[in-house]
This record gives C-alpha cells, sequence and structure tokens, in this order.
C-alpha cells in the first residue's frame, strides 16, 4: 500500500522490466527469478520511505533520484571490496606458501569478511542512501501517492 504519513510518504517504484516485451520470457531463467515469491514480498521489494515536506497530495507523481556518487560508492562497497579482499587473501596465501586447497579457503573467508562488514555498513541508517523526491506532477500514473 503506498501512503502518505506525518513528514514522509511511501512511493511504490513501478519497474518496467525488459522482460514484460521479451519473446524468450517463457524460457528464461531471469524472468522465472523475477516473478519468484508472493506478490505481497514483490510488492514490499519496491516500497520506500521517503521524507517530504507535506506538499504531496494522493494521486501525485512523483520522480525519484538518488546522486550518482553514491550508485558509484555502492557498487564499490557491494562488489569490489569483497572481490578485492578475496584476491589479496588468496595472494597472501600464495606468498606464504600455503597449498591452493587452503589458499581457496582463504580467498572465501577474505571475500566472505569483506561481504559481512559490508552487510553491516548498509544496515546502519544513512541518509545518502534514500531516494529523494525531484519533482511531483499533480495526477499521472508514474508513482501513486495515496492517503494512508
Amino acid at each position: 500500500m503506498v501512503q502518505v504519513e506525518a513528514g514522509q510518504v511511501v512511493v511504490a517504484v513501478v519497474q518496467t522490466s525488459a522482460c514484460q516485451s521479451c519473446k524468450a520470457k517463457q524460457g528464461c531463467g531471469q524472468a522465472a527469478l523475477s516473478d519468484w515469491g508472493d506478490a505481497d514480498r514483490q510488492a514490499a521489494k519496491n516500497h520506500f520511505r521517503i521524507p517530504h515536506d507535506g506538499s504531496l497530495k494522493p494521486g501525485d507523481a512523483v520522480t525519484l533520484g538518488i546522486e550518482e556518487d553514491t550508485v558509484s560508492l555502492a557498487a564499490v562497497w557491494m562488489y569490489l571490496w569483497p572481490l578485492a579482499s578475496a584476491f589479496f587473501a588468496l595472494l597472501g596465501g600464495a606468498a606464504l606458501g600455503w597449498p591452493e586447497p587452503v589458499q581457496l579457503g582463504a580467498a572465501l573467508v577474505g571475500g566472505g569478511l569483506a561481504f559481512g562488514v559490508t552487510r553491516r555498513r548498509f544496515r546502519r541508517a544513512d541518509d545518502r542512501w534514500i531516494p529523494r523526491i525531484l519533482e511531483s506532477r499533480p495526477g499521472g500514473d508514474s508513482l501513486i501517492v495515496r492517503a494512508g
């Protein structure tokens, strides 16, 4: 459910996926994974609580945005940091002369620890990760705001 609350609005992001227009959708694993789970769970993944100044009214459509630097930073934390940690753990094991299975285990532990650090980091409240309302339009069909 999308609603207006005191000081914030809950918006549902409407995604237009490439899967919707693809002719190979029936036999594709990606399309199956995107539809996996119950409808409530799928809908909850697309809901965001966003602070606002109270100027939104039921039926308004809004455009959301997030800083480009924030997206780049998130990509570094989610992909590059665990990969680099696994790689350096592997190199460290090789430099110490460990056997290959132990080196592989070191790489898995290094990547896993980095992933744990990343997960802990992203669970903390940080305003950089919250989308901002860039514009609002009366009525519309993109992000609908409804009184709660």
